[in-house]
This record gives C-alpha cells, sequence and structure tokens, in this order.
C-alpha cells in the first residue's frame, strides 16, 4: 500500500466510522446531510439480490423516505418508535474494494449494532444485527457523498419486529 492509499483508506475509515457514530448520537440531519439527494439506503433480504428491484428489504429508501423515517423516531408520540431505540455500532475492516468508473469509490465494511428499546416485555431490549455493510461514495469538491448504502445482515432472513433505527 502506497501513502497515497494508505491516506485514503485512513479517511474513508474515519467517514465510514463517523457516519455510524452520527446514527448511534441520533443526530440524524448530520447523517442524513451525508446521502446525495438520489441516494438509496437498501436493506434487501437476501445477499443474492444484485438491485433493489429484485426482492423483498427490510429498508429500501430514497433519501426523502429516509428523512420521514427518522424524523418519525424523533416524535415521542409515534406510535412504534416509542421509545426510540438507541444503538452503539461496532466498525471493523473497512476496504476500499474498487474505484468505480467516475471516480466514486466501492468500500466494504464488517458491522455489528446494538439496539436498546425498552419495551416493557413486549420483546427483549437488546437485539443484535451483524452483517456487512456497503457504501458507494463519491467526492463532492472536499467531502464524501453517500450514493448508495447497502447492509447485507447476516439474520436478514429472520423475523425482525418493528424495524425502525438505521443501521
Amino acid at each position: 500500500m502506497t501513502v497515497m492509499d494508505a491516506g485514503l483508506h485512513a479517511e474513508i475509515a474515519a467517514f465510514i466510522e463517523d457516519e455510524a457514530r452520527l446514527l448511534d448520537d441520533q443526530d440524524f440531519a448530520a447523517w442524513l446531510d451525508l446521502f446525495d439527494d438520489d441516494c438509496r439506503y437498501w436493506v434487501p433480504i437476501s445477499r443474492d439480490q444484485k438491485a433493489p428491484g429484485d426482492g423483498v428489504a427490510h429498508f429500501n429508501d430514497e433519501k426523502q423516505l429516509m428523512a420521514a423515517r427518522t424524523h418519525r423516531l424523533m416524535n415521542p408520540r409515534a406510535f412504534g418508535a416509542e421509545p426510540s431505540p438507541r444503538t452503539a455500532h461496532v466498525v471493523s475492516g473497512v476496504r476500499i474494494d474498487r474505484v468505480d468508473a467516475n471516480g466514486g469509490l466501492v468500500v466494504s465494511s464488517s458491522q455489528i449494532v446494538i439496539e436498546y428499546r425498552r419495551r416493557d416485555r413486549f420483546e427483549a431490549d437488546s437485539r443484535v444485527f451483524g452483517g456487512r455493510f456497503t457504501h458507494r461514495l463519491r467526492r463532492d469538491g472536499t467531502n464524501w457523498r453517500i450514493t448508495e448504502k447497502r447492509v447485507d445482515l447476516i439474520n436478514a432472513v429472520g423475523s425482525m419486529n418493528a424495524l425502525a433505527a438505521p443501521f
């Protein structure tokens, strides 16, 4: 790895870690600002799905729907989102997989997301999700923007009651 490659890798790893921190801090406005206006946030049921229209997904959102979902999480009167879930992300193994034809990057990482929500015996208060996270990034001046975020959960085919918090 060259010095430039190491610098780019460190920059991208910090970006992915900062994105996870924004979710953990429930700073959804800043999190949404990381995404392009024509972005896609996608959590498919199967790793075999090649495109968002290929099958069922837990999330298959464009930015407007992402904004509506996160706004709802912060509304204290939103049924099903009360109390709002808290998360802790553990990010590992950030890799730059390839550079696309337009100079954008495809980046993957392994992440574990611990979600806590006091549910008063409705279901377990804590849940753990893990999987491969793939980000498509493009440079916008000096900043990186997310054009697509795909989350392939290892337990995606399992029963998941009331997924609300973004991964």
